[in-house]
């Protein structure tokens, strides 16, 4: 394969638009690290949550890491590769192109380590499209000196034994502890010139880094007996620097995200999650804060999740919330507070969250009955449900979600647990009238906790379950019944607890074609079906089926070499206390010294970090405007929008920005545009106006949408923004005088290939009538033809219209095959016709923004124009706005 970087405008060219959101391969948002060239000799890291880039870009562990590793740029350089879509992988093998980082366009193969952060089981057959399209080998075996390394981590594969066949090492627990520093090593052994066994020595001796006992064998290691998670007890006192790119595309969670608190006080005998991230660490509200403030400010971000797996239990949330409503809710930002439980969910914390929010409730009940819910640690009593919905329907609150689990370790599982889930639901729907949404998945004993040796439900006893779910409760018209696959939880169950050779399940699902397996569109059950089939019949008997059933005491696990640093013993306790239905008490920080609950985690190192933040005195810590940006936050102009200005006291004003569209961004969606620009202002420092009602938006108007791969000229943005209203006299000279300074602080914050030219004050701000969808009339564009033959034949079919299109001013355009001409809107058709369009389907080539193909034609729009009243002649419509 030719090692040279890729491009993919010029690379993949026209192709491009034969696939779905081709914006997802091509880079340049802004706040991506900066590109490097093929002859950079720093250690080069791709890591990627193997998934499309739409939810990869939402991941908050791929933020953490790939900013603390571009932390160290002096040595090293962090890329990102997201899992392609099927119709960018054939595009791929169709062009012989190898998968490339966004960033760099470094192919796959060409990289020092390709690291994946594995969040969920079902990604497992999309790390290997990503591994074989990036032409790195797919199995450990078959690499040699010259691939890359390729590792893993994260929750989802803390028992690494069905994945032992693809990667070469994977690091348990958590990235701050360590894992940088371990990157960096390898960076040094990199320039030292050291051999790729070197680098894999230096991997299997890290504590925290397991790696196959094949590839032990091969580099004549001994076999290591225990690899103890990492644990990063600073989180509490340690102040996130994340830098990450802010996305073309919407991802599927589009706001920020801080994480208050890492582990969970509760203890809840089922969550994986639970036990991997112990011990509870609250972070400092005054950190908090900050990284709030960052998100805001520096990222543009509306929207912020105070994240967490128990965020009720996080002390004083109460009024943290309360500070941050009182600091943001007059900027229009709203918070979020997931993963409530129900016995930290006050009435007071409902009002908080009342006051930004009423979509809807959630409650994860897991289990109806109190009895089973002391079986499973986690009591969700019915009575404060109650009191939580009629206090929630007076504050305008008009529906709920509940969450229950069929298949759990508790008496007569199954089909009595779904008796238990209708009767709970139906004495909800009998006290308040309100919407109900009921969700139902099918437990999945994880390894590394209680339940680790208990039995799944079969795909077929948990459909039984939910099928009678939602026959009893159908009659009920405000009762919405859903449910996860229990066919998918059969697979995740199967990932998680196999061993080794449960990666022939998952490279025989890959090699027919498995894809995006946690997609419901790309999800193909008859596949996973005869490739299971196919095991059992070479394994003899119920080979797969027997990583479901129950494990007795003496037998060993798969995962027995992986610590979490939770005893064994410990695990087996609270499996027979299930069995007895009694509670184990949370942890907190009084227990830590005379703990009667010993786990195994707290000690000399580790320990329990909740309240006693709230006693701690702190300075400030939060970002101020100076500190921000320093002198280009001023240039802003940020004296223009003080925070402390009552809303009565200012002034709409209509800004016109002239903009350009070129490179990457001709294949960003109109909406993802408009977001580019509402952000870009925002993070300048302008106060953007919002639209009134219930879901208030940025206030802003751009030119009609140009298709998929057209550039724009001089394409207009009308956006509204609020000052002083005595200061429209300083900020109209503030904008005349420093036009290139602003004009450079929001295009550093623009993706790539959208470029604002020009800002002005429109001469006719309370003028409402005057908007571009109102008074555009004419458009201008230019086509460039690559042959003779074309120009031709479009200057042919242009000859069919000769009362919709006019030709432009541009004389010498013959010569270069090019057309300039005007469309009109409203034309003697009596509609507005597209030479675009016609062009495209009459001449049945591609248009693009590249030169790369010989067979094509380039189109852009140069200009927009409106009619004056007075002359009835066309004007650029930026004079007339």
């Amino acid at each position: 394969m030719n090692k040279r970087f890729i491009e993919p405008m010029q690379d993949i060219g026209t192709a491009l638009f034969q696939v779905q959101k081709p914006a997802r391969y091509v880079g340049g948002e802004c706040g991506a690290a900066p590109p490097l060239g093929p002859e950079d000799s720093r250690l080069r890291i791709a890591i990627s949550f193997p998934d499309l880039y739409e939810i990869g870009m939402s991941n908050n562990a791929l933020r953490i890491i790939y900013s603390m590793l571009n932390e160290r740029r002096n040595v090293l350089a962090c890329e990102r590769v997201f899992a392609p879509a099927p119709d960018f992988e054939q595009l791929l093998i169709q062009k012989n192109i190898p998968l490339y980082t966004l960033e760099s366009g470094i192919p796959l193969f060409d990289l020092d380590i390709l690291a994946f952060t594995m969040g969920y089981e079902l990604l497992a057959t999309n790390m290997l499209t990503i591994m074989e399209r990036g032409g790195v080998p797919i199995e450990t075996a078959r690499r040699g000196e010259g691939d890359p390394i390729v590792i893993a981590g994260g929750p989802a594969i803390t028992n690494p034994l069905p994945f032992a066949r693809f990667l070469d090492a994977v690091w348990i627990g958590e990235a701050e502890a360590g894992f940088v520093d371990l990157v960096i090593g390898l960076a040094e052994l990199k320039k030292s010139g050291a051999s790729r066994r070197d680098t894999l020595i230096l991997l299997a001796e890290h504590p925290s880094v397991w790696i196959p006992p094949s590839l032990e064998k091969s580099l004549g290691l001994p076999h290591k007996k225990h690899v103890v998670r990492a644990i990063f007890q600073d989180f509490y006192r340690t102040e996130p620097v994340l830098r990450f790119p802010y996305p073309v595309l919407s991802p599927v969670h589009a706001h920020g995200s801080v994480e208050i608190m890492r582990g969970c006080p509760n203890g809840c005998r089922f969550c994986h999650a639970g036990y991997f991230y112990r011990p509870q660490r609250s972070k400092y509200p005054e950190i908090i804060k900050k990284e709030v403030e960052n998100l805001i400010l520096r990222q543009g971000y509306k929207e912020i999740t105070l994240s967490s797996l128990s965020s009720g239990d996080y002390p004083g949330i109460i009024e943290l919330f309360d500070d941050l409503n009182t600091a943001w809710s007059k900027h229009k930002v709203s918070f979020q507070l997931p993963s409530l439980k129900v016995d930290s969910f006050t009435l007071p914390l409902l009002e908080k969250i009342s006051e930004v929010r009423k979509s809807g409730l959630t409650f994860a009940v897991e289990t109806a009955l109190e009895s089973w819910q002391c079986a499973i640690n986690k009591q969700v009593p019915f009575e404060k449900i109650a009191a939580i919905l009629h206090e929630a329907k007076t504050k305008g609150f008009k529906s709920a979600k509940f969450y229950f689990m069929v298949g759990l370790p508790v008496p007569e599982k199954g089909m009595k647990e779904a008796q238990e889930i209708v009767d709970y639901i139906e004495r909800i729907a009998d006290l308040e009238r309100i919407s109900i949404h009921v969700n139902v998945g099918t437990f999945i004993p994880k390894p590394h906790t209680p339940f680790e040796r208990e039995a799944q439900l079969s795909e077929e006893e948990a459909l039984e379950c939910i099928q009678y779910i939602r026959r009893s409760l159908k009659y009920r018209k405000n009762i919405e019944v859903s449910y996860h696959p229990p066919f998918l939880s059969v697979l995740e169950g199967l990932l998680s607890r196999g061993d080794e050779s449960v990666a022939d399940i998952i490279f025989d699902a890959y090699s027919k074609g498995a894809r995006l397996d946690a997609w419901d569109e790309h999800m193909d059950r008859d596949l996973w079906r005869e490739v299971l089939t196919r095991f059992d019949e070479k394994r003899g008997g119920a080979a797969w089926q027997s990583f479901l059933a129950e494990k007795g005491e003496g037998e060993p696990l798969p995962w027995r070499g992986i610590s979490l640093k939770v005893a064994s013993r410990w695990l087996q306790r609270e499996r027979e206390r299930a069995q007895e239905k009694k509670l184990t008490s949370i942890c907190t920080e009084k227990c830590t010294e005379k703990c009667t609950e010993k786990c195994g985690i707290c000690g000399h190192f580790y320990s329990i970090v909740s309240k006693s933040i709230l006693n701690k005195e702190e300075k400030h810590i939060g970002l101020s405007a100076s500190d921000y940006v320093g002198s280009d936050f001023r240039i802003a102009g940020r004296e223009f929008f003080p925070d402390s200005a009552a809303e009565a006291n200012m002034l709409e004003v209509k800004l016109i920005a002239v903009w350009s569209k070129k490179g990457p961004a001709v294949l960003y969606p109109l909406h993802d545009v408009a977001r580019s620009f509402s952000r870009a202002f925002h993070v300048t420092g302008y106060q953007v106006s919002f639209t009134r009602g219930f879901n208030p938006q940025p206030r802003l108007e751009l030119s009609p949408p140009l298709p998929l791969g057209v550039e724009g000229e001089n394409e207009l943005l009308l956006i509204w923004i609020n000052i002083p209203k005595n200061s429209l006299g300083g900020f109209e000279k503030f904008i005349l005088e420093r036009q290139n300074d602003v004009l450079s602080l929001l295009n550093n914050n623009l993706a790539k290939g959208l470029t604002v030219k020009s800002l002005g004050i429109s001469r006719f701000n309370d003028d409402r009538k005057r908007t571009i969808g109102a008074l555009l009339k004419a458009t201008v564009w230019k086509y460039r033809f690559a042959t003779k033959e074309l120009y031709i034949k479009a200057n042919t079919i242009l000859a069919e219209y000769p009362n919709d299109f006019s030709l432009a001013w541009n004389d010498t355009a013959m010569a270069q095959n090019e057309i300039d001409l005007v469309e009109k809107f409203s034309g003697a058709s009596g509609k507005t016709l597209s030479f675009y369009k016609i062009l495209k389907s009459g001449l049945a080539v591609e248009a693009f923004v590249s030169d790369a193909t010989e067979n094509y034609f380039k189109a852009e729009r140069i200009d927009c124009y409106g009619v004056l009243e007075d002359n009835g002649g066309y004007t650029k419509l930026r004079d007339i706005l």
